[in-house]
């Protein structure tokens, strides 16, 4: 039986008293037979309904930035402890497979004011992710009868949330947030400034706070920061992070007809799909007000329609078809397979002398240092059957997992095709298997 923590139960009451909020909670009611336990079928009510998951939402960003409930867990003095630096995926299926597994819970340190990681980055839905929406345990890629999204020990599956074919950020964004507000204490606006010995265990310097000590570091930094931020002016020139903030503002598009898209990778593909009306609907957003009229793709991918169809996988193949005229004769995707950078000017970017609106900036991301926690110091670090599951440090009780370790390709994953696809050395879904292996055998701090 699933036994809700504090914050998790305080959740569920607050819901409950709030008519407006409770509306679907109440009615899966209906079907508790249907889950594991009652307080899993209430979740999954509060997730299906937008009005009880916003509202949801505030009361996590509310306990998570109480004054007096950081100020107890910075004071608190424990060098047993375990510290996961990041708040995304792979910090709350560390955790959750921590706890189940009887260990404490882990401290989140998470350097944003918002809980959840990259899919977090917005309150609203800005992009689909890569891989689809099934219900069942966790699997590989290929693996038909699992589900890649799949977050062990989470308290709702991202199944759970929604039946589109491909779930949004915000949705695995919900499962992970009540994931570590049921299995760990989370210290928001903590950006980890160095990490050294101080024995029996470690010290982090936090910026602007009183130290911490630590027993073990889970490092769960995901992918970094976004490179070549230097040539973007957070207006006419964005980081894909700038460009969903905007997409979840009012009238994102209001103005633009004109976009450059940089880099060819996911987030480039995302980007592309928002401005062609393929990703999640804007807020305040209508095809007679804000319709972007030409977009130019700066990539190597595909030119042709045929081309596209033939090379990029089911998830994007909806963009393909902007690469030919329309009924009307008017094309409004064009790639253009060149490297470049873009020039800030007064009210519009420019690139080879063309003007744009928007250009958004999708050419990939690199690691932040932190002191102590520099990348030569790691070593692939392997469970009992041999599998690398984490990258650890050469002199410290620290652990790299998720894309930020940059875990080598499995046999099979070669032999199943995962490994073709470059950009999988960093995926997040599959390394997340590694990391609840690692969680699961590792021995107390």
């Amino acid at each position: 039986m699933f036994t809700p923590s504090a914050q998790i139960d305080a959740l569920l009451t607050a819901v409950a008293v709030k008519d407006s909020a409770a509306a679907g909670m109440r009615a899966m009611m209906q079907r508790e037979s249907e889950f594991p336990s009652p307080t899993q079928a209430r979740l999954t009510g509060i997730a299906l309904d937008p009005d009880g998951r916003a509202y949801a939402d505030q009361l996590l960003d509310a306990y998570w930035s109480d004054e007096q409930r950081q100020r107890d867990l910075l004071a608190a003095d424990n060098s047993d402890r375990e510290v996961i630096i990041g708040s995304g995926v792979h910090a709350a299926v560390y955790a959750a497979v921590r706890v189940l597994r009887g260990y404490p819970k882990p401290l989140v340190l998470e350097r944003a004011d918002r809980v959840g990681g990259s899919f977090a980055m917005t309150a609203r839905p800005t992009f689909y992710l890569n891989s689809r929406n099934r219900a069942g345990a966790g699997g590989v890629a290929g693996d038909l009868g699992a589900s890649v999204n799949y977050l062990p020990g989470a308290p709702i599956q991202p199944a759970n949330v929604s039946m589109c074919e491909y779930p949004t950020n915000t949705d695995l964004a919900f499962v992970v947030r009540l994931t570590l507000a049921q299995y760990a204490d989370v210290l928001t606006d903590a950006t980890v400034l160095t990490v050294s010995q101080d024995y029996p265990g470690l010290d982090i310097e936090i910026d602007g706070r009183a130290s911490l000590r630590a027993g073990r570091i889970i490092d769960a930094r995901g992918v970094g920061d976004p490179t070549n931020q230097d040539v973007t002016d957070g207006l006419h020139i964005l980081t894909f992070p700038q460009f969903l903030q905007r997409m979840a503002g009012v009238w994102p598009l209001r103005g633009v007809r004109r976009v450059a898209v940089i880099g060819g990778g996911d987030s480039g593909k995302c980007a592309v799909e928002a401005c062609l009306g393929l990703g999640p609907q804007p807020f305040m957003a209508a095809v007679a007000l804000d319709q972007v009229d030409r977009v130019d793709w700066y990539a190597d991918l595909p030119l042709t329609c045929d081309e596209w169809q033939q090379e990029i996988r089911g998830r994007y193949q909806a963009i393909g078809r902007y690469l030919r005229p329309d009924r009307f004769g008017v094309q409004r995707l064009t790639v253009l397979p060149r490297r470049v950078l873009p020039i800030a000017l007064p009210g519009a970017g420019l690139i080879e002398g063309r003007t744009y609106d928007l250009v958004v900036v999708c050419t990939g991301n690199q690691e932040t240092d932190v002191d102590g926690l520099e990348n030569d110091c790691f070593g692939d670090y392997e469970t009992a059957d041999g599998m690398i599951v984490a990258r650890q440090h050469a002199d410290l009780p620290v652990f790299r997992v998720g894309p930020h370790a940059r875990l080598p390709f499995t046999t099979l994953e070669r032999i199943d095709g995962v490994a073709d696809i470059d950009a999988n050395a960093v995926s997040i879904f599959r390394t997340a298997p590694r990391t609840a292996a690692l969680a699961a055998t590792l021995l107390p701090a």
